[in-house]
């Protein structure tokens, strides 16, 4: 009988295709493997189980005739940014946010936002600064050089492209200019700004003083001591706007954050100050309609050797929640029951089948204790003389996707390669500054877009991905370690508590798909330490490192009911 074992994550799915005949050790064929198609569970995740066993089919040339599963419970994970919801007070300033990784010029300078296509006619008697949208910079150069002919006062220039050097070049390149500037269309046209752009090394003092913020931006006294919430978002940065706007007479209302309730009927806030409970504690969250098994949170790490950048980071009160819910309608069963020729059956747990496939380690044997770090969660089983403990936590791989990608400004795609690979600054076309601070030499020029920006590396083509952050590779390192230290090592903490405690000494196998990243293993490892655990990373089958645990488990736990 050819069977398919399917472990349906809440990222990616896996098929492993195996013959079964009573009374003999299983004839494992393949391990197959493609993303989840909709949510965990659902019958929209059918589809993708059913052209995972089409296309191993195919290879095989046979189709299997039964497709074991394992009860399954998804997982849901979001990033909630509270400053975002509730927008903070910033005194006069309407506007005031970091710019420009490469921009042209230094000094600070203030005036009236202008669109370059205005600068005709008569001079304003005001100075003024220029909005350049996309359009090519020799043509802006020249309407710029123009207009200076013509007795305009440009002071500063906002450049929505990155062409801020080069027009800088054509122009003044004493001029402040600051270029990236996506969101040039929202300017408000008419409105006071400052711009500033500090020598190349350091970061910006005008803006980032509310007093001297305040007088660039022309605010009365009264309103100047407002304006520090504003000057404390440009910390740190070497470029910088802000523009001013009417008072605000005091903070605007704030959208209260979420509450958790918890088994004893009290209640948390989900916010940046707040530690999620113990392992099953939170029976219910204000917005969230499900019957909850668990849920984490956590809010973006800290820059400890950044003041300025874990301020910028505490501002945005943003907080990443996974929840755990249990599913009882059997609709992936139901549809592929459907859409299947064969049988479905669902065999076990998926931390028993986790357990089950992550024994087929070399050198393992019985695994005792069995850490299964995926997508949607970190689930430990144990399975010692004295217990056989389950436990599944809220929170892996996917929140950690989601901390990253806040970070860097990204979506959570991209972030999981960020998350992934090692990043680099591109100093010069020719030069990369890597994370341990090393420099290397290409032999071919980098892409003009990557130069002066944090990259992430190996790409499948090979070429590196430019990010819009003013991270250094260093800084974001220390980032994604935190992230994964608090979310992955953290949710196992909270595993081991709940499961009562691990002896020390014992075998521990990690498998799932952040068992692949090193700096995950090493971050588990670490924070582990005090338990003198002989943490091991799983390789099922001896061919498949520590991904298809489950998926290979299913297959041995159903031969041995044949």
């Amino acid at each position: 009988m050819l069977v398919a074992g399917v472990d349906v994550g809440n990222a990616t799915t896996e098929v492993a295709l195996a013959r079964l005949v009573p009374g003999q050790p299983p004839e494992h064929l393949s391990v197959t493997r493609g993303p989840t198609t909709g949510a965990k569970g659902t019958a929209e995740s059918a589809q993708g189980v059913l052209d995972l066993i089409e296309r191993a089919s195919r290879r095989l040339g046979e189709t299997p005739t039964r497709i074991l599963l394992a009860d399954l419970h998804p997982v849901e994970t979001g990033l909630r940014e509270l400053a975002a919801e509730s927008e903070e007070d910033l005194g006069g300033v309407g506007i005031a946010r970091p710019v420009s990784a490469t921009p042209s010029g230094v000094g600070a300078a203030a005036g009236q936002l202008i669109d370059l296509a205005e600068l005709v006619g008569d001079p304003l008697p005001v100075p003024v600064i220029p909005i350049v949208g996309p359009i090519d910079f020799d043509a802006a150069a020249a309407a710029l050089n123009a207009a200076r002919a013509a007795g305009w006062q440009l002071v500063a220039i906002i450049v929505a492209g990155d062409d801020g050097v080069l027009i800088g070049n054509r122009v003044d390149a004493t001029l402040p200019i600051v270029d990236e500037v996506a969101d040039t269309d929202e300017l408000p046209r008419g409105a006071w700004a400052a711009v500033e752009v500090a020598p190349l090394g350091a970061t910006v003092v005008q803006l980032a003083d509310p007093l001297r913020l305040a007088v660039l931006l022309s605010l009365d006294p009264t309103r100047a001591r407002g304006a520090r919430n504003a000057a404390r978002a440009l910390l740190g940065h070497r470029a910088g706007i802000a523009v001013r706007r009417q008072a605000s007479g005091g903070s605007t209302e704030q959208e209260q954050p979420h509450l958790a309730t918890l088994t004893d009927g009290s209640t948390r806030t989900i916010d940046i100050s707040t530690t999620p409970p113990g392992v099953g504690e939170v029976v219910a969250i204000e917005g969230i309609d499900a019957n909850l098994i668990d849920a984490f949170w956590a809010p973006l790490p800290e820059a400890i050797d950044d003041a300025a950048l874990s301020l910028r980071l505490r501002q945005r009160r943003a907080v990443g929640l996974a929840v755990l819910a249990r599913r009882d309608d059997r609709a992936l069963e139901q549809a592929l029951g459907e859409r299947f020729s064969g049988e479905v059956v669902v065999v076990a747990a998926e931390t028993a089948a986790a357990v089950a496939g992550a024994s087929t380690t070399p050198g393992a044997g019985h695994a005792p204790i069995v850490i299964d770090m995926g997508g949607g969660t970190v689930d430990l089983h144990v399975q010692l003389d004295d217990r056989d403990v389950a436990i599944a936590t809220a929170g892996a791989g996917l929140l950690v996707d989601r901390i990253c990608g806040a970070i860097l400004g990204i979506d959570p795609l991209r972030a999981e390669q960020a998350k992934r690979h090692p990043s680099v600054h591109v100093e010069t076309p020719f030069i990369l500054r890597h994370e341990d601070g090393s420099r290397t030499f290409l032999t071919s020029p980098a892409p003009p877009q990557s130069v002066a920006h944090l990259c992430i590396t190996e790409r499948q083509d090979g070429s590196l991905d430019a990010l819009e952050t003013d991270l250094a590779p260093e800084v974001w390192a220390r980032l994604r370690r935190a992230a994964k230290r608090t979310i992955i090592a953290g949710n196992l903490r909270r595993a081991i508590t709940a499961a009562g405690g691990l002896p020390r000494g014992e075998l521990a196998v990690l498998v799932g798909g952040c068992a692949e990243d090193a700096e995950i293993v090493s971050e588990v490892s670490l924070a582990l330490a005090d338990l003198d655990l002989a943490i091991a990373r799983g390789d099922v089958l001896g061919e498949h490192g520590p991904r298809a645990a489950v998926a290979v488990g299913l297959v041995l736990l159903h031969a041995e009911t044949l």
